[in-house]
């Protein structure tokens, strides 16, 4: 009887604190994200996400040639082995980044919110300047925002 009495003191107390805790604001929830360096990091946002969120990545070269575009559901990233892409990028280094210009909308229950950053980097003996755009989709689930889909495209052009 007393582990069933302290269980649901336990859960008031849990349900009091989420209620009374304010929601990260998805703009702040987006830099979180982009700013995570390691694996620890990520996975400290993995609640931010929805089950079904996707990830899609455009890669745009310059003129003349194709870009490159690939999508993954973000839950099955976790399983996801050593791609094509990961392998071309080998050797690939970031220099200098600037700070993330981010802005935000909504349109009913929807939010969007969109990074954009300049880096520096050098690869193959090539160094350049690459515009990074992040493009956020938040929604409501289960009481709670979380992110839709993701959209990162890196601008060589």
């Amino acid at each position: 009887m007393k582990s069933i009495q302290a269980t649901l003191i336990g859960v008031a107390i849990a349900s009091a604190l989420v209620l009374t805790a304010q929601a990260e604001a998805p703009e702040d929830m987006a830099a979180r994200i982009l700013q995570a360096q390691d694996e620890q990091s990520l996975l400290a946002t993995w609640d931010n996400w929805h089950p079904e969120a996707t990830h899609r990545v455009v890669l745009k070269y310059g003129p003349g040639q194709q870009d490159d575009s690939f999508s993954y559901r973000i839950s099955d990233s976790a399983d996801a082995e050593e791609t094509d892409f990961t392998k071309a990028f080998e050797g690939y280094s970031e220099t200098a980044r600037s700070e993330l210009q981010i802005t935000a909308r909504s349109e009913e229950d929807t939010r969007y919110v969109t990074a954009v950053s300049q880096v520096d980097y050098e690869w193959q003996g090539y160094a350049g300047k690459m515009r990074q755009t992040d493009e956020f989709v938040f929604e409501t689930y289960l009481g709670g925002t979380v992110i839709r889909s993701l959209t990162t495209t890196y601008d060589y052009r």
